[in-house]
Order: C-alpha cells, then sequence, then structure tokens
C-alpha cells in the first residue's frame, strides 16, 4: 500500500532526498534567511517532484544552468503549499534559491530587549512538527531522512550554532562564516538553527552548554552532571551514535521545555533554577538520541512512538541518576496531569488514543501529554509483562534493527509480535493503542515521596492546611504534586495560606506556579494576577500558557483580563504559541 502522510505533500514513490547542501545568510534588519539549497537525490527523478513549502519567497529552481519549471500548484491552511517541479529528466541534483518569510513559522526573530544581555538580537528555529518547511523546500515528513552540510553566515559578533558537526569558523571583515555538516541521516523536523551573542563551556568530553555569556555560569552549574547523565544512558540503551551531546541555552519565548535537536538540545531557560531540580528534562531530551532522533514516528499520527518510548526512558534514567523514588513520583505527575488533560477532552475522545486519524487536525493544535504519559504506561505494561531482563534485551534489538528509520504503529505492533509473542498474549495491545481512555490495567506507581504528599492532601480535606514545617523538606516535584491533586476551586484564604506557607511570591519556577496560578483564578484570588502577568511575559512554553489562557477565559472576573494581556505581551512569544493561544482566546469569544 502507497505511503500516506497527512501533514505532508511527499510521495515517496517520487524518490526521496538524500542529501542537501545549504548556503545561508541571516539578515537581522529584514527578519529573513536568504538560502541557497542544493538537493541530492536517492535515485534519478524523471517527471514531477513534490516538496513542502510555507510562506516561503522562491526565487530560482535550476539545474547547473538549466532552469527547471515549477509552480505552487496546492494550498492548504495547515499542510502549507506545495512546491511541483516539473519535467525532471533523470535529475539527481537540483538548486532552488528562497527567502523565508519574517512571520515564518519555524523562525523566532528575538530583539535585543528580549535576551539576558539586551544588546544583540537572536534567532532560534523550532520546526517540529511541520515547520521545516517554513525555513526551506523539503519533504517535510518524518519518514524521509537526508544529510547536510551548511555555511551560515553572520554579522560579527553573532555565533551560528547548528544541531550538527561544527568545521570551521572563517571571520571575514564583518562577517563570520560557520560550516556545519550533518553526518547522521535526520527528518526535517530535527534541523535546527540558532544565531546570537553566545559563549561556550565543555561539561565533559562528549557534553557542553552554549547561552548567553550572561547566564553561562549558571548553566554549567545546573547542568554539570550531562556527561554522567549520557554515560547511563548508553549502559541502558546501547552506544550514543550522534557522537556530541550539547545542550543551547535558548531566550524566554522558546516555546517548549526542550527540543531534542540532535547533537544539540535546545532549552528552555525556565530550567535553570539553581537547584538542578529539572534534570529529568534533560533526561528526557537525551533519550530521544535513541528513541525518536535514532527511531523515529513515521507520521505525527503515531507520535507516541517518539514520545511515549522517551518518557519511558527518561524514567529509566532518572532510576539510575536519581533513583526510583524520585523516578515513580516524577510519573506520578504526569499521570495526574494526563488524566486531567483527557477529562477536559472527554475519556471518550478519539484525541485521548494512541493512534487515531489526523488527516485535516495540526499536530500542534492537539499536542498533549497523552502521547507522552500513556505511551510510557504503555511501554512499562509490555516490560512488566515479560521482566525487565527480558524487556531490556527488546529495547536494544528495537533500536539497533530501526536506527535511522521511521516506524509506523503498525510496525513496531509487528516487530512487538515476532521478538514478545508473550507480551502480546498478556497486555491488551488494541486497548492502548487504538481506543480512548486510559485502560484500568495500567501499571500501579509507587513512592514514599507521593506518599508523604498524599498525607497532606488528605489532611487538607480534612481541614488542616500544610504548615512550612511539615513541607520544609519537599522538593519542588512534591508541591507541584500538591498542587495537582487540590481541588480546582479552594477558598480565597487558603489560596493566600499556601502562597505564604511556599513562598510562591519569591520563587520564578514556572513549572510549579502555573498550576497554583490556575487553582487561584479558578478561586477567585485576584492578588495572583500580577505574577500571572510576569509569567506570561517571561515563560514561553506553549502548553503552560495554554492552560493559564484557558482557564482565565473560563472565568468570569478574569475573562476581559485575558486578550489584553496576551496582547501586551505578544511579540515575546514564539509564532507556534501565538497561533495556539490566538485558537483558545477566539474559542472563548475574546
Amino acid at each position: 500500500m502507497k505511503f500516506s502522510d497527512p501533514h505532508s505533500y511527499t510521495d515517496t514513490e517520487q524518490g526521496k532526498i538524500a542529501h542537501i547542501l545549504f548556503g545561508i545568510d541571516a539578515d537581522f534588519s529584514a527578519k529573513i534567511l536568504k538560502i541557497k539549497a542544493t538537493y541530492r537525490l536517492e535515485e534519478p527523478v524523471s517527471g514531477s517532484f513534490f516538496l513542502d513549502t510555507r510562506d516561503l519567497n522562491i526565487t530560482r529552481v535550476y539545474k547547473d544552468d538549466q532552469e527547471i519549471l515549477w509552480e505552487i500548484d496546492q494550498h492548504d491552511s495547515i499542510v502549507g503549499d506545495r512546491l511541483h517541479l516539473k519535467d525532471l529528466d533523470g535529475f539527481s541534483e537540483f538548486t532552488i534559491e528562497v527567502t523565508t518569510s519574517p512571520e515564518a513559522s519555524a523562525l523566532q526573530w528575538v530583539t535585543p530587549e528580549q535576551t539576558a544581555g539586551g544588546e544583540h538580537p537572536f534567532l532560534y528555529s523550532q520546526c517540529q512538527s511541520i515547520h521545516a518547511r517554513s525555513i526551506f523546500p523539503c519533504q517535510d515528513s518524518p519518514s524521509v531522512r537526508f544529510t547536510y552540510e551548511a555555511t551560515v553566515e553572520v554579522r560579527r559578533p553573532l555565533m551560528a550554532v547548528m544541531a550538527a558537526e561544527h568545521i570551521e569558523t572563517e571571520n571575514l571583515e564583518e562577517t563570520r562564516q560557520y560550516r556545519y555538516r550533518m553526518p547522521q541521516p535526520i527528518p526535517s523536523y530535527l534541523f535546527g538553527i540558532a544565531v546570537g551573542n553566545l559563549a561556550f563551556e565543555d561539561l565533559g568530553p562528549r557534553t557542553g552548554v552554549y547561552s548567553e555569556p550572561e547566564i553561562i555560569e549558571s548553566a554549567v552549574w545546573e547542568f554539570t552532571k550531562n556527561e554522567q547523565t549520557l554515560i547511563e544512558a548508553e549502559k541502558l540503551f546501547g552506544p550514543y551514535l550522534w557522537d556530541r551531546y550539547d545542550v543551547l541555552i535558548l531566550p524566554p519565548s522558546f516555546p517548549y521545555g526542550g527540543m531534542e535537536n540532535p547533537r544539540l538540545t535546545f532549552l528552555t531557560p525556565s530550567c535553570i533554577l539553581g537547584d538542578r531540580s529539572r534534570a529529568n528534562l534533560v533526561s528526557h531530551e537525551l533519550a530521544h538520541a535513541w528513541t525518536g532522533n535514532l527511531v523515529t514516528n513515521a507520521t505525527w499520527e503515531d507520535f507516541w512512538l517518539n514520545e511515549g518510548w522517551t518518557t519511558y526512558a527518561e524514567s529509566r534514567i532518572s532510576e539510575v541518576i536519581e533513583g526510583d523514588e524520585y523516578s515513580q513520583l516524577y510519573s506520578s505527575i504526569r499521570r495526574i496531569q494526563m488524566l486531567r488533560v483527557m477529562e477536559r477532552f472527554g475519556m471518550d475522545s478519539v484525541k485521548t488514543c494512541l493512534k487515531y486519524s489526523q488527516t485535516g487536525i495540526d499536530p500542534d493544535e492537539v499536542f498533549s501529554v497523552i502521547p507522552y504519559e500513556k505511551g510510557a504506561s504503555f511501554i512499562l505494561q509490555l516490560e512488566k509483562s515479560v521482566g525487565r531482563e527480558v524487556f531490556d534485551a527488546f529495547i536494544k534489538k528495537y533500536i539497533a534493527t530501526f536506527s535511522f528509520q521511521s516506524l509506523t504503529t503498525e510496525g513496531f505492533i509487528s516487530f512487538l509480535e515476532q521478538e514478545l509473542p508473550e507480551a502480546i498474549k498478556n497486555v491488551d495491545i488494541d486497548e492502548w493503542l487504538y481506543e480512548p481512555g486510559y485502560p484500568e490495567s495500567a501499571p500501579v506507581l509507587s513512592s514514599s515521596l507521593f506518599d508523604d504528599v498524599k498525607a497532606r492532601i488528605d489532611a487538607y480535606e480534612s481541614g488542616s492546611l500544610p504548615d512550612s514545617h511539615q513541607v520544609a523538606d519537599w522538593i519542588s516535584d512534591q508541591i507541584r504534586l500538591f498542587l495537582l491533586m487540590l481541588p480546582e476551586r479552594i477558598p480565597v484564604e487558603d489560596c493566600r495560606q499556601l502562597e505564604r506557607v511556599f513562598n510562591f511570591k519569591g520563587t520564578h519556577n514556572y513549572f510549579m506556579m502555573n498550576r497554583f496560578y490556575q487553582i487561584a483564578v479558578q478561586s477567585g484570588y485576584e492578588d495572583v494576577l500580577p505574577g500571572i502577568e510576569r509569567m506570561v511575559g517571561s515563560d514561553g512554553r506553549m502548553v503552560a500558557l495554554a492552560m493559564i489562557f484557558r482557564t482565565m477565559g473560563k472565568e468570569e472576573w478574569t475573562r476581559d483580563e485575558a486578550r489584553p494581556m496576551f496582547e501586551r505581551h505578544r511579540d515575546k512569544h514564539h509564532p507556534t504559541t501565538v497561533m495556539v493561544i490566538e485558537r483558545i482566546l477566539k474559542k472563548a469569544d475574546l
């Protein structure tokens, strides 16, 4: 049966891109990238060849001195524009010259005022899920992999970094040219580029951190254990095949906690808290080096194969690095968050399935914790059905078999039937993958850290709020769990007391504060509005902002505040985040 990706015009029967040679010039004044891209194909192509694009200004398509006929012949509000190359005559190579739009959905042009240093602008990309097509024409489907080389020219003193191997830097009179290559084949969503005033420090033989100079010291301290985390991950999942594992701390507008770009994970600055409490974020993004970057979902309908596997792998790394008690605590937090999202969708909603048709659906619009936690629970259930020793052997064979390949859910089931027939007998595969809701057979989680929080929740339900002595030894994730387990609405005085007990006014831990703000808004606690505004202006994580604006849009006393607050900070946020918040506010008639 012919392969089809509902989010791409890609027709793999026409052929596949094998390699791209990029020349990239970053123009901050115009907020565009000028790109010359030479494409090499796996096999010579004759006739038509389709590429995904969105909002690109295509100036020329040619091979050597021969112009190639082309047209934009299809448009879709989600998929974008189809670039149709015509009458190819056994071509195995061609060149396209394009400039990006200032509104390119994959690019965030950050003003100097929005950076830590306040002096230089910043640019970064976020191509997942279907945004690489707004940078360069491509087969923007995770089913297609290619290698690439790139020369990036930027004005001094800025530095260009890519999720690729750095080859050399050439200093010219007013500019610098950075040369990179990616020898391992990647899908287009893992293309990553950033330009800014950056410093770099090694963390270990294979690990390092990039950030603005103003925060490099804090970043080094926060991620000093990255090398050890990499070593432990290799013990679990096999050799690390990407050579280096560096991290880049981005400006606050970055819409995710992290993005697993190979060799160079992009991270939100909100994870630098001075207590290393977000170590699990690095564990998750590093785990993608095996589950997601090596073995990749074939389409975004199979997203759980990336994130469910990686969330399971993250838990395994956390067990080793931080202990089983913490790993189980964090899994409990994710599970509660997932069940809340399922309740919002409706437990019988198709959006709670791990695999369902997404034709006509923007993958960013249905992004949620469900494929992460439900997917991880499914993988854990498979492990428990055969035992860890047997399952660990299966993991390594799975990764070795499908490395640098893309896989469908159905392909995974076939491999499971072949390699773990006992798991097929013991686990209801269809219920986990294709049916809505959360199976009652899900593995039970157990942690004394969880039990301590549950005791405080039980006391609260009996009328006793925690005092500062009772929670003095709690880690931040225990506070997050406590907030998640509280009712949606509580007395205003309880909000005020919890704010004092947990010193919420003195923290910038927005991973934790977001939940408190949701409760406070629903409870009518007006004192939190300045704190919410600070968060909206300084935390770019799309999921966190979506939750708070969704809550504000439902409550009468904050409805009139939601739209003006968003507009005051709109320009600080990534285009994808703006799109998602706009949809939430419009749905609330705001």
